[in-house]
């Protein structure tokens, strides 16, 4: 573990967490924002700095809260094992996801894949204070003393992962955050996602194209004229449909190009 962030810590861990703490892992995150990217090869269209820094709160403002990603910011995770977890703060690749399916076969303590789930294992839904970011270090410090906590814990984790989303004519449907991601790493190619705050339906795969390119997306615009369907930010991984019409004829698309979401 970096020396700075072991010292820091252990104070934490005994003394309470404080505003200079807070301040400090931070700053610690956002110098290791160029080496997280980079180490993760993510998209250019992510905010880095805004991926990362924004997650930890200060004692006034709430946040995201740890995660894997701040795991790898703040060296919690061995260097040499933040690669997949670096990678899967950003984007769903098929090396990363593949790399998942095998290593919880028979999962090691230490594989990259343990040590991803153990982190994801303390990240919670909704805002986090101070207080609870301090419990999350906590958490995540026995869990790096600990190579049967950690092992049983990734194990528990990679478990619940599969309950966050439903089938549905054999089509996984995220029903609960991180769904889509359950769904990858539980063996389907592609799956969807309703977004209510948006009012719209998501395709996604980790392969490299859902096979969409050529789909007469709808050109229907929000209230502020923005596209309700087609790629998001471009992608050919992850696309927009306004309507259950056209989720129908976007997923036999992708039936055909990819087959069934669970090869």
């Amino acid at each position: 573990m970096n020396e700075f962030v072991a010292a820091d810590l252990f104070l934490i861990i005994n003394n309470g967490i404080t505003q200079s703490d807070l301040a400090a892992i931070r700053d610690h995150v956002r110098k290791a924002v160029p080496r997280i990217r980079e180490l993760g090869n993510w998209p250019a269209h992510i905010d880095a700095e805004r991926s990362l820094v924004s997650r930890v709160p200060t004692m006034l403002d709430q946040a995201p809260g740890f995660d894997a990603g701040i795991a790898c910011a703040l060296d919690l995770i061995p260097r040499d094992k933040q690669k997949l977890a670096a990678t899967l703060h950003a984007v769903y690749t098929e090396a990363a996801v593949e790399q998942v399916r095998r290593e919880v076969v028979e999962m090691e303590p230490d594989s990259e894949t343990c040590w991803w789930l153990a982190a994801s294992s303390v990240c919670l839904e909704g805002a986090v204070y101070a207080d609870v970011f301090e419990r999350q270090l906590k958490a995540f410090d026995h869990l790096i003393k600990s190579p049967v906590l950690r092992l049983t814990t990734a194990i528990k984790t990679f478990a619940e992962m599969g309950k966050n989303f439903r089938l549905v004519d054999g089509i996984p449907f995220v029903i609960k955050d991180g769904g889509l991601q359950g769904a990858y790493v539980s063996g389907h190619d592609w799956g969807v996602q309703y977004v209510e705050d948006y009012g719209l339906f998501f395709i996604g795969t980790f392969r490299p194209s859902l096979g969409l390119e050529s789909f007469p997306f709808s050109d229907r615009k929000d209230e502020q004229s923005r596209p309700m369907s087609g790629p998001v930010h471009g992608s050919k991984q992850f696309v927009k449909v306004s309507s259950f019409k056209e989720l129908e004829a976007a997923t036999r698309f992708v039936r055909a190009h990819l087959g069934s979401p669970k090869k």
